[in-house]
């Protein structure tokens, strides 16, 4: 199990903290949108979030210590389809450490939230994250060529998908079966 690794719900005080991660440059180049730095405008958007049934999101603590975010919002309700967000905001987080953050997700995603199917869509300049998402159990599907507009520029969108029965198969490589909240999925 990986012990050093945890979740923790977004609370609107957390406002501050998620504005600063996702407008870094660091992390906004990896994101098909950008969003104004406006604190109260984030804090509001935490507020609506805790009231949908189709988005869900916690900080990712490594050690104890906030260094990310991740999320999943339900894209298809009837056939129980979803996408992952994911970043670690913390420059200082080891990324060998940081690089199992996806476990936790999944496992909540497929036997928590009991989706059938993620699909991930991602911008082709986030190489590391390319390359992660068939570490993860993923399947590369396609490119939607001159997709997302950023920069002045059209770019390509890759596309991964993965099944709850494949990475049921798939996360036995990993000793960790909690989902967000701890708990041991089957």
């Amino acid at each position: 199990m990986y012990e050093f690794l945890s979740y923790r719900p977004v609370q609107p005080d957390d406002a501050k903290l998620l504005l600063d991660w996702r407008t870094s440059a660091r992390i906004t180049q990896f994101m098909l949108t950008d969003v104004p730095y406006d604190i109260e405008r984030q804090r509001g958007w935490i507020e609506r979030c805790a009231s949908r049934d189709d988005y869900h999101h916690r900080i990712i603590c490594i050690e104890g210590r906030d260094v990310g975010y991740t999320s999943l919002t339900i894209t298809d309700r009837a056939n129980s389809i979803g996408e992952v967000g994911a970043y670690v905001g913390d420059e200082a987080v080891s990324p060998a450490l940081s690089a199992f953050n996806f476990i936790g997700t999944l496992n909540h995603a497929f036997c928590t939230l009991g989706l059938h199917k993620l699909v991930n869509h991602i911008v082709h300049w986030n190489d590391r994250v390319v390359r992660s998402q068939v570490f993860n159990g993923y399947r590369h599907v396609g490119v939607l060529k001159n997709h997302v507009f950023k920069n002045g520029a059209c770019h390509d969108l890759h596309i991964f998908e993965q099944e709850a029965a494949e990475w049921r198969a798939f996360r036995k490589k990993f000793p960790d079966t909690r989902d967000w909240d701890g708990n041991e999925t089957e």
